[in-house]
């Protein structure tokens, strides 16, 4: 079961850290943990190492397909990696697009020296092509854990969403890479077509023996947008949330986008704030973009936030520039976010640790990264005023 403290806590729905961390405790026998939610320093990078991918996902943020003309090589990657272990970089999270179109390309290079440089690699697959060979490689390599992304309990809902024969291809990938002994979670996002197999979902991930699934509320950006593809109302996204928060499972469930729709915000607020407390935590943050991680693009640019990748938003690039000055002086669009400054928030108690929700959506809804979250019931409202 999850709680709903954790799902205000793991609110962003770009960051990976939840679920890494959920199935590192699982792998390591350390059993249940709190989100890791420290904002003192860098914890975790996500590379896209290619936007191509062998799928054309109706729900793609990234709207990924053919690669960008000027992706990097692997010797290029191997010198940013240098540089996020000298940043002191403690997570590396891997996907694309399809990291394994680049299993003739140097991946298994790209994971061995980031292993061997002492940072813990995820990452992320449709699993369409892992064969026990690759798997055998990757684990090899040291790769920590992955990733399989499926988006119905059944071909029947799958498939229509990520592909004819994604399914099946991804079941298989999922035994492979377990019978070669590395640590797997699935994640599944929320959309309109798929919402009412939740609960099919959770059970297929128990029969798999796969220890967490991550459920994510679809996000409105790249081929979702142009596609139309979300969830048709907030009462469905409730009633995920509440189906979610009540099931009893033999599985972790990391539940991300789906803070806003909790029916009783206030009270779950002083529950926090009391647990942020005993933590000695005082720097919590809904958002970590530019606080406690950032994004590599496949060409090295970088950025706070995977939704946020447009030009107005990079920060610089991490072959060419030096990493640590990017980190200490940039992103300060996402630092020094004027969430107090906001009509909607600048009376909210909830305001210090809501901090007006995530700036891509509000970007993408309203023009600016200094306005409300849509997504939140009180700004709703007093925009219908």
């Amino acid at each position: 079961m999850v709680d709903e403290a954790q799902v205000f806590l793991e609110e962003c729905p770009a960051s990976p850290i939840g679920h890494i961390l959920a199935l590192k405790s699982h792998l390591e026998g350390v059993g249940e943990s709190m989100p890791y939610i420290s904002m003192d320093s860098l914890n975790d990078v996500t590379i896209y190492l290619t936007h191509a991918c062998n799928l054309r996902c109706i729900h793609c943020y990234l709207s990924a397909g053919e690669p960008l003309g000027n992706e990097l090589n692997v010797r290029d990657w191997l010198i940013i990696l240098d540089k996020l272990r000298e940043l002191g970089v403690r997570f590396v999270y891997l996907l694309g697009g399809e990291p394994m179109l680049l299993v003739r390309r140097g991946l298994f290079d790209i994971i061995r020296h980031a292993k061997d440089l002492g940072i813990y690699v995820s990452m992320s697959t449709n699993g369409t092509l892992v064969t026990r060979d690759v798997a055998v490689k990757l684990k090899e390599a040291g790769l920590d854990q992955v990733q399989v992304s499926v988006d119905g309990p059944n071909p029947a809902i799958n498939d229509v969403i990520r592909g004819i024969g994604s399914f099946d291809l991804a079941m298989r990938a999922i035994n492979i890479l377990k019978d070669v002994g590395i640590g797997v979670s699935l994640s599944y996002t929320v959309m309109s077509s798929n919402a009412y197999y939740i609960v099919d979902m959770v059970r297929l991930a128990e029969k798999l023996g796969i220890p967490v699934l991550t459920f994510i509320r679809v996000q409105e950006f790249g081929r979702a947008y142009d596609n139309g593809i979300g969830l048709s109302d907030d009462d469905d996204a409730e009633r995920v949330l509440y189906e979610l928060l009540s099931i009893k499972a033999n599985v972790k469930l990391v539940l991300n986008g789906f803070r806003f729709y909790l029916k009783n915000l206030r009270k779950t607020y002083e529950e926090i704030k009391g647990r942020l407390s005993d933590l000695g935590i005082t720097n919590y943050t809904t958002c970590p973009a530019g606080k406690s991680r950032f994004v590599i693009d496949s060409n090295g640019d970088i950025y706070g936030c995977e939704l946020l990748m447009s030009e107005e938003f990079k920060e610089g690039n991490a072959l060419r520039d030096d990493i640590r000055h990017v980190w200490r002086d940039g992103f300060k669009v996402f630092r020094n976010r004027k969430y107090t400054e906001i009509n909607q928030c600048s009376k909210c108690p909830m305001a210090d640790l809501c901090n007006a929700g995530c700036p891509a959506r509000a970007y993408r809804a309203y023009g600016s990264t200094n306005a409300p979250d849509p997504y939140c019931p009180l700004a709703k409202r007093s925009r219908k005023i």
